[in-house]
């Protein structure tokens, strides 16, 4: 009783700072307050400092707790080890992404280096009446997009709104790197027919709770944007049920026995959008959107990223006569490993398996903790999420530092969904990049399944 008694007082003492500074900044400043002030300095503004406190109570008890626990013991046998086998290894041509925090993922590293975080939404709001903190893409016009839609043959003009961004910022993701692509194949020799042109795949994963006719639509945007000769083209659909089904199908893709007809270069691409008056008002009544009363809900966010890859460089008993590009990135990508309680669970804190399993990562890729130059992940506000992160990089990664070194994509990019582990994945490329040191990439966003990629030049052919 006495705990729930200081808690209660110190919010009201936060909400009664607030409201008095706020109060007094409008007399003196003669500020008539709109609705809007009156939500987001009232409301918003303590409850954010409230968050915050919390949140850095809690990193800073999972750092002491990570300090003071001895290092993670080596697995006692061959059952406790994952086999090497769970490793996967492909190589990356290019990334891209597109978020709220910018256009690729140059600007998106930045945003995050700056600790930006999602704002109020003046367009979306609450049950109450309140606007919510969203992570939206402003450039995108969705009567812009919904106009276009309905342009299109055989459309019906019932696209809700999360698919019509989805599927525009996917477009743009696959035009990117298509051109990507096409540079590179142009760079080595300018093919005379279109029938010598190599064959380009796109891997493209919507969420699985999409409509036919949205996934048509997002496939349809996606070939029309792909800047390539399209007799050379083939499109894959695949559905994503959860946060991790990207890593699967790389690892499919990294394991695909390859021929003479097999297409070597794939371009992987993921979207998902909950930018959408419907979906808010759905996680509303479902208890799922964050709000006052509600700190761990989701916050709605949208983004597209891909990757392009060559499968010929990435088999590991494939003849490889050509190095890898100069810029090509190397992703290896760890066995999966399981919570014991899952992270949206009450009660649920950060487990020692992320140091154990980076720990074999590094010691199979004879790399050093010290090599690491940076930690990302897509790691959000919600429960033990954070905190997982915070304490793998204090057991580990001692030196780096938590403020600059280790940035979480989902804490500024909001809810992403299917598109966050390619997002996370096209981040950490871009530090790697940046820093030219290997980076670790942490998926976190499945309530219970976890698994890391390892982020890093590749390695030269001997001569």
């Amino acid at each position: 009783m006495s705990r729930i008694l200081k808690t209660g007082l110190l919010l009201a003492l936060v909400f009664g700072v607030v409201w008095l500074a706020v109060i007094i900044w409008w007399q003196e400043s003669h500020t008539l307050p709109t609705g809007t002030d009156i939500a987001l300095y009232l409301f918003a503004l303590p409850l954010a400092l409230i968050a915050a406190g919390w949140a850095g109570g809690r990193i800073v008890r999972a750092r002491r707790e990570a300090k003071a626990a001895p290092a993670p013991a080596e697995p006692a046998g061959e059952e406790e080890a994952a086999p090497a086998e769970d490793l996967a290894r492909v190589v990356v041509l290019a990334s891209t992404a597109r978020a709220a925090l910018g256009s690729d993922p140059a600007a998106i590293h930045a945003a995050l280096s700056k600790h930006q975080r999602p704002a109020l939404d003046t367009s979306l709001k609450n049950a109450q009446g309140f606007p919510v903190f969203t992570s939206r893409a402003e450039y995108l016009d969705t009567a812009a997009l919904r106009e276009a839609a309905s342009a299109e043959p055989g459309a019906d003009g019932a696209l809700p709104d999360d698919c019509l961004r989805a599927a525009a910022l996917l477009s743009e993701v696959v035009e990117t790197l298509s051109q990507e692509a096409r540079a590179r194949v142009l760079d080595k020799d300018e093919p005379r027919r279109d029938e010598d042109w190599p064959q380009l795949q796109l891997e493209l994963l919507l969420p699985a709770e999409w409509p036919q006719r949205a996934r048509m639509h997002a496939q349809d945007r996606a070939r029309d944007a792909a800047v390539w000769v399209p007799g050379r083209l083939d499109v894959r659909v695949h559905s994503a049920p959860g946060a991790l089904a990207s890593d699967t199908l790389l690892r499919q893709l990294a394991q695909e026995p390859l021929n003479e007809t097999s297409a070597t270069l794939r371009l992987v691409a993921a979207a998902d959008s909950y930018i959408d008056a419907g979906l808010v008002q759905d996680w509303d009544a479902e208890g799922r959107l964050v709000s006052t009363a509600n700190p761990q809900g989701r916050v709605p966010g949208e983004a597209a990223a891909g990757l392009l890859l060559d499968l010929a460089l990435s088999a590991p008993d494939a003849a490889q006569p050509d190095e890898p590009p100069a810029n090509a990135l190397a992703l290896t990508l760890s066995p999966t490993a399981r919570r014991a309680i899952e992270a949206d669970a009450r009660g649920a804190i950060g487990e020692p398996m992320l140091a154990e399993l980076t720990t074999l990562l590094l010691e199979r890729q004879k790399q050093r903790p010290d090599d690491i130059r940076a930690v990302v992940s897509d790691a959000d506000h919600r429960g033990s999420r954070p905190l997982e992160t915070a304490g793998l990089a204090s057991a580990v990664f001692p030196a780096l530092d938590p403020n600059q070194d280790c940035l979480s994509v989902g804490s500024a990019c909001g809810y992403t969904g299917a598109a966050s582990h390619l997002l996370t994945l096209a981040i950490a490329g871009e530090t790697c990049a940046q820093t030219d040191a290997p980076v670790l990439a942490v998926m976190t966003q499945d309530p219970a399944l976890r698994t890391l990629a390892l982020v890093s030049r590749p390695c030269r052919p001997s001569a």
